[in-house]
C-alpha cells in the first residue's frame, strides 16, 4: 500500500511540473513587450539591453541554482524559483522606464535560473523512480517543450483578447496573478528519490562535472556548444518580429493571434521532434534546424506582410525540433546526480553569447535598419552552420554505440553509428 502510495505521488510530480512549466512561461505580455517596452521609452537598442541585463542575470546564477537543485532538491529550489517569479510578474505593475522594467527582468532572470534546470531533472529523476522505460524518459524534453509553447500560444492569444476588448492595464494585471501560480503548484511536488551530490567540495563537484562534459565525447562537446550559440539564430527573431509587424502596418491586437499560432507550430514541432529524427534521421534534422533560421531571416526581407509570416514558421519550427533533440540528446548522457547542473551549464553559455551579441544586435537595427540587421544576421547562421552543426553531424554519425543502455547518439542510435 505504501509503494502504491509513493507511485501515485511520484506519478503526480509528472502533471504537476508540467504545469507548473505551463504557468511559468503564461507571459500575457511577450507577443507585445517590445511596443510595450517602447511605450514606457525604451529605443530598440535599450529593449535588446534589457534583454541582455536579463540574460546577464541568468548568466551569474544559472550555474549555482542548478547546483543547489543537485545539492538540497528540485523540490525546494522550484518553490524559491516560484516566489520570485511571483514578486517579478507584480513587479511589472509598477515598473516605469529602464530600471524599472529591468527590475522586472531581473527577478525573472532568477526566477529562470531556478527553475529551468531543476524542472527538467525532477521530471528525469521522477521518470526514473517510477522504472519507465527509455523511450518514456525521452519524451521528458519533448514533453516539457510543447506545454511551455502552448502555454505561450494561450498566454498569446489571452493578450490579443485583453487588447481588443480592455487594455494593456488590464494584460499587465492579469501577469501579475498569474504569476503566482507557480508557487501554488511547487508546494504540492514531492521529491523524487535519487543520488545527491556532497555537500562538501563544492568546487570538487563543479569540477568533476565540467571534466565530465568536456571530456565524455566530442559528440558532447559539440551538443553543449549548439545549444549555446545555435539556440541563438531563432532567438533573435523573437525580438525583431514584432518589430518588423508594427512596421508593416499590423494592428498591435493581432500580435497575440499571429504569436499564438507561431507558438503551436514551436509545439506540435516539439512534441513530435522525434518522430522526425526516427524517421529522416538525426544528420536531415540537424541540417534542417541549422539552415531554416537563415532562410527564414531572408524570407522576412524579401517577401511581403503574408510571406515573412510564413516564413517566421522557420524559427519557431527549427526551435521546437533542435532544442528537444539536443536537450535530450545532453539529458540522456548525463548521470542523475548533477543533471540540474549540466542543463544550467547549457543555459549559461546562451546567455553569455546573448549577453555579448544582443545589443549589438539592437544597435545594428537602430543604425543600419531592418533589412540589413535580417541579412547580417541570416550571414551569421550560415556561418554557425558550417563552423557547429556540420561538426556535430560529421561526429554523430562517425561515434560507434558503447553499450546498449547508453547509446552514443545525438537523437537516435542508428544516426550515431553512421546509417542515417
Amino acid at each position: 500500500m505504501a509503494r502504491l502510495h509513493t507511485e501515485n505521488r511520484l506519478t503526480r510530480n509528472l502533471r504537476t511540473t508540467l504545469t507548473l512549466a505551463f504557468f511559468q512561461v503564461f507571459l500575457v505580455i511577450m507577443p507585445v513587450a517590445v511596443p510595450f517596452f517602447q511605450s514606457k521609452g525604451l529605443s530598440m537598442q535599450e529593449v535588446f539591453s534589457l534583454q541582455a541585463l536579463f540574460a546577464l542575470a541568468v548568466l551569474v546564477t544559472e550555474v549555482p541554482s542548478g547546483y543547489v537543485a543537485d545539492l538540497i532538491g528540485r523540490r525546494q529550489t522550484l518553490i524559491v524559483g516560484a516566489i520570485f517569479a511571483g514578486c517579478g510578474n507584480s513587479l511589472l505593475v509598477v515598473a516605469d522606464g529602464f530600471w524599472g522594467l529591468a527590475a522586472f527582468e531581473l527577478a525573472l532572470a532568477i526566477s529562470h535560473s531556478l527553475i529551468s534546470g531543476a524542472d527538467i531533472a525532477i521530471l528525469y529523476d521522477t521518470e526514473v523512480a517510477l522504472k519507465r522505460g527509455e523511450h518514456q524518459q525521452r519524451q521528458v524534453v519533448g514533453r516539457l517543450y510543447a506545454v511551455r509553447t502552448l502555454s505561450e500560444a494561450a498566454a498569446a492569444v489571452t493578450c490579443s483578447l485583453l487588447l481588443l476588448f480592455w487594455s494593456m492595464d488590464l494584460a499587465v494585471h492579469v501577469q501579475a496573478v498569474v504569476g503566482w501560480m507557480p508557487l501554488l503548484l511547487a508546494l504540492g511536488l514531492v521529491e523524487p528519490p535519487g543520488k545527491r551530490m556532497e555537500a562538501s567540495g563544492h568546487w570538487q563537484n563543479m569540477w568533476r562535472i565540467c571534466r565530465y562534459l568536456v571530456g565524455h565525447s566530442r559528440v558532447m562537446v559539440l551538443i553543449l556548444l549548439a545549444l549555446c550559440i545555435w539556440s541563438l539564430t531563432t532567438f533573435y527573431a523573437v525580438w525583431l518580429l514584432q518589430k518588423l509587424w508594427a512596421l508593416q502596418g499590423l494592428d498591435i491586437s493581432h500580435f497575440g493571434y499571429l504569436w499564438a499560432i507561431l507558438s503551436l507550430a514551436a509545439a506540435l514541432a516539439g512534441r513530435w521532434a522525434h518522430v522526425a529524427e526516427e524517421r529522416l534521421g538525426t544528420s536531415r534534422v540537424l541540417v534542417f534546424i541549422g539552415l531554416a533560421p537563415m532562410l527564414g531571416y531572408v524570407g522576412l526581407d524579401l517577401l511581403g506582410p503574408v510571406g515573412a509570416f510564413a516564413a517566421s514558421f522557420t524559427f519557431w519550427v527549427a526551435r521546437g525540433v533542435g532544442l528537444v533533440i539536443l536537450r535530450d540528446a545532453l539529458n540522456s548522457r548525463v548521470p542523475g546526480e548533477y543533471r540540474a547542473t549540466a542543463n544550467s551549464l547549457a543555459s549559461f553559455g546562451f546567455r553569455g553569447a546573448f549577453v555579448i551579441t544582443g545589443p549589438w544586435v539592437g544597435y545594428a537595427f537602430d543604425l543600419w535598419g531592418m533589412s540589413t540587421t535580417l541579412w547580417l544576421l541570416a550571414s551569421g547562421t550560415l556561418v554557425i552552420f558550417v563552423v557547429l552543426i556540420v561538426p556535430l553531424i560529421l561526429a554523430a554519425r562517425a561515434q560507434v554505440p558503447q553499450s546498449v543502455a547508453h547509446p552514443e547518439r545525438v537523437g537516435n542510435q542508428a544516426d550515431a553509428a553512421g546509417t542515417g
